[in-house]
């Protein structure tokens, strides 16, 4: 075997450093700031946004706050062109501490935050009248949804996607719970809705076994539970309507281009172009419910 010299492979390193540097030399720098690696969502979305891009980039993870503020002033001598945030801590760390345009995705009710001007975005959320149109079109003897929702996250969801409701002619009843009351929230509406809607808010499930528990009071009343993520479905639910995370990196890469290339988004804040449709056709006919099988079609997945 002939032995390979070590200046030769030094050569070819140089030499490609040469020839590769100049073409990242003057491209606009982009800085990943992710809240937290460890959830799933966010590092699908951080993953597939990496993926898109062809800039040169520095990813941080947030999860750990000791790590944050020691890392702050080396972060600052990066010195990014346009940072893109995953999830609210990231978003909330960068807007405190830069200056560079913003691009923000996977925040709970973005409207809570204090944004600066030159911020753009994807929703969390669904354009809420996909997801209501989905529930009208396969189960359309439903008419009265429930919702448990909170002042400090989804108030201002909440009531927007009611009035879009009434446009649809479902008619929605809210009740407003505090962390660990969820399921004192659903007693109060429980005889008093065809479905109850679970969304994304950090108070309405703060822990597992209320989620168990809230499921559970619904079963027994053969209430069906419509949810934001497919996951649910395998747990009892009747349908989930989520959005799609790989989706949500892709668009975010493409606000981070358009910014880039000197364009102004059409809309500072885009709503998810995909999502997934899960149906528990199991638990359908266990209750008993009337669904319109014309509009199967349209879900992507049927546990049967």
């Amino acid at each position: 075997m002939k032995k390979i010299n070590f200046k030769y492979i030094l050569f070819f390193a140089c030499l490609f450093l040469a020839v590769i540097e100049p073409l990242y030399a003057g491209q606009p720098k982009i800085l990943i700031l992710n809240s937290n690696s460890e959830i799933e969502k966010y590092k699908i979305v951080q993953e597939e946004f990496k993926k898109t891009i062809s800039n040169p980039f520095r990813d941080v993870d947030l999860g750990d706050i000791d790590r944050q503020y020691n890392m702050l002033s080396e972060l600052k001598e990066y010195k990014a062109d346009i940072i893109y945030c995953i999830g609210a801590k990231a978003c909330s760390f960068a807007n405190k501490h830069f200056d560079s345009p913003l691009v923000f995705s996977s925040i709970i009710n973005w409207q809570r935050m204090s944004l600066p001007s030159a911020a753009y975005g994807v929703s969390n959320e669904l354009n809420a009248r996909m997801p209501i149109f989905m529930f009208r079109s396969i189960f359309p003897k439903i008419k009265k949804i429930g919702i448990l929702y909170s002042k400090e996250y989804t108030l201002q969801w909440f009531n927007e996607t009611r009035a879009q409701a009434n446009e649809l002619e479902i008619n929605i009843l809210g009740m407003a719970v505090s962390k660990n009351r969820a399921v004192r929230g659903l007693n109060e509406i429980i005889n008093d809705i065809d479905a109850l809607w679970l969304i994304p808010d950090p108070l309405v499930i703060s822990e597992k076994k209320y989620l168990y528990e809230i499921l559970d009071q619904c079963d027994k009343k053969k209430i069906p539970v419509f949810s934001y993520h497919n996951a649910f479905v395998n747990l009892g639910a009747v349908m989930s309507v989520s959005v799609d995370d790989p989706t949500i990196g892709r668009q975010a890469a493409g606000i981070v281009t358009e910014l880039i290339a000197g364009e102004t988004p059409s809309d500072k804040v885009q709503f998810p172009a995909g999502s997934n449709i899960s149906l528990n056709l199991k638990k359908v006919k266990e209750y008993n419910l009337e669904y319109n099988r014309d509009a199967l079609g349209l879900v992507n997945n049927i546990l049967k």
